[in-house]
């Protein structure tokens, strides 16, 4: 064999060693609907931005998929993705998937991705109340997103939890038309959506005080974290120090200032 058939094959063998020892890229699911400023279909959200600088910093290799809430926690489940961004921690969700934890098992806030608002909305003329420690439905039937945790949250509490939105415009719209007395709903935006709509803010209110404030995370799948618990907690600990640069810092308070700039309209 000449020399230049051995180096070739020898290259080849390298490549090949070096490819299989490679691990394969990370699929990321995440909602279809804005939830600004965290997540936006065309990952430009401050959830995908960030976890994009950590591919950069761990010489990563994430991929990005954008699909109803509810799918992605049950294509996670299945095995189809990964993980998931941005979720809530919760008992059910744990059976399928881990989370940054102490060494007490409760969920590190410090390696979440952000910290979510759960508020509450409530028709003018409706009978319900919420007073930051007991919300009173008369109805008992409670306004949600679909799949979000807050969900479970209610219904463990008695609440006839309806799922039947995708987004917070269109819980503020049901309330609006007097289908519901009151809403609970995720994101900042909520706030800022009801504030830029008038036909909204003239029949629906934010009650002063939020329903809950949860951390939301990197959530991903456990035979994906058994498989290599070392690469994911590398990549939440990235998360932690990312989020504390003087860089990360100002792209996130300018993303939160643009939010609250909408202007009013019908």
């Amino acid at each position: 064999m000449s020399l230049a058939r051995i180096a070739s094959v020898l290259l080849l063998f390298c490549t090949q060693a070096v490819l299989a020892a490679e691990p394969a890229p990370l699929r990321w699911c995440y909602e279809d609907i804005a939830a600004k400023p965290w997540t936006l279909p065309n990952e430009n959200g401050l959830n995908a931005l960030l976890l994009k600088r950590v591919e950069k910093m761990l010489g990563e290799r994430f991929v990005y998929v954008a699909r109803p809430w509810k799918r992605c926690l049950e294509e996670m489940r299945r095995g189809d993705f990964d993980g998931i961004f941005a979720a809530a921690d919760s008992e059910e969700r744990r059976t399928f998937g881990v989370f940054p934890t102490l060494p007490n098992g409760e969920a590190d806030p410090t390696r979440a991705l952000h910290e979510d608002v759960f508020q509450v909305f409530l028709r003018k003329d409706g009978a319900a109340s919420w007073d930051g420690k007991l919300l009173q439905v008369p109805s008992n039937g409670v306004l949600v997103q679909r799949g979000y945790v807050i969900g479970g949250v209610l219904r463990e509490r008695g609440f006839d939890v309806r799922e039947v939105t995708n987004s917070a415009a269109d819980g503020l719209r049901q309330l609006a038309a007097g289908m519901f007395d009151v809403a609970v709903l995720q994101g900042l935006e909520s706030d800022v959506l009801l504030r830029s709509h008038t036909t909204w803010s003239a029949k629906v209110t934010k009650a002063p005080m939020p329903y809950a404030t949860r951390p939301m995370y990197l959530f991903v799948g456990t035979a994906v974290y058994e498989r290599d618990p070392k690469r994911i907690e590398t990549i939440w600990a990235s998360i932690a120090a990312i989020r504390k640069t003087p860089a990360y810092r100002t792209q996130e308070t300018k993303a939160l200032r643009q939010l609250t700039q909408l202007k009013a309209h019908d």
